[in-house]
């Protein structure tokens, strides 16, 4: 895959005001023996502003296997990065994208770019990971659950398929393996009704169950910031998890 020469309109550091990244599937599937083209979005709730750096990212996919192969982020247009996804057999891949950076709010109230260690006098450090997620179906009609990824903050379907209009997609957010309760989980949907957003609350079991209303590109957002640090380099933890998919008719 060559890369091609963009020019990048930088908005990383947009970051800490909740920017986020987030996958985009090329169609809608596959085909055992071919490969698969994902884009890497950068923005707000699915809303598109520039592109944070590649430096910070690193992109792995999930066989149906459950074996991991670390995958090359191509440059692509204006506004994503292209993944292409091998795709030898049929089945679900689980396709992630890690995006990292840190940041530290300096006694001016201006956030700085790097840790304590660059800024001993910093108000706050923060180390920002966030984990953009895909479930690529390869074959016709599959159904069934795809393999986890192990990220820290996962979004974790009850099972995967082409969801339709009036289907009910069950999600949970896990934390470290746990069910995370009582988390506002953005949701945006892009489709031929327009664009949308709303919030939905993972009850006891960290679970929510998403009603497709609509057809569109849907996205669900979860967030977690936690004061877990490394003494001298940075105070907490902001993790973020996203999944794009599709519904159709």
């Amino acid at each position: 895959m060559k890369e091609k020469n963009v020019t990048l309109c930088d908005t990383t550091d947009l970051m800490v005001y909740g920017h986020e990244v987030w996958l985009e599937m090329a169609g809608s599937h596959g085909h055992a023996g071919g490969s698969v083209d994902i884009y890497v979005k950068w923005g707000h709730n699915m809303q598109t502003d520039g592109l944070a750096r590649k430096e910070g990212m690193a992109a792995l996919v999930v066989a149906p296997g459950g074996e991991k192969e670390e995958l090359a982020i191509a440059d692509g247009g204006p506004d994503y990065y292209l993944l292409r996804i091998p795709t030898p057999v049929e089945g679900f891949y689980h396709v992630v994208v890690q995006n990292t950076g840190s940041y530290v709010l300096d006694k001016e109230g201006k956030y700085q770019r790097g840790t304590r260690r660059e800024h001993p006098d910093a108000v706050q450090a923060v180390l920002y990971n966030q984990y953009a997620q895909a479930f690529v179906p390869v074959g016709h009609d599959l159904e069934g659950v795809p393999q986890r990824a192990g990220m820290p903050l996962e979004i974790i379907p009850a099972v995967w398929k082409q969801w339709r209009v009036g289907d009910e997609i069950g999600l949970q957010v896990q934390f470290r393996g746990e069910p995370l309760d009582g988390v506002a989980l953005d949701v945006a949907c892009n489709g031929p009704g327009g664009y949308r957003q709303w919030q939905e609350m993972t009850g006891g079991d960290g679970r929510i169950n998403l009603q497709a209303r609509e057809p569109g590109r849907y996205l669900v957002v979860a967030r977690y910031r936690m004061p877990e640090g490394e003494e001298g380099v940075y105070d907490a933890l902001s993790l973020t998890a996203t999944l794009c998919f599709l519904v159709t008719k």
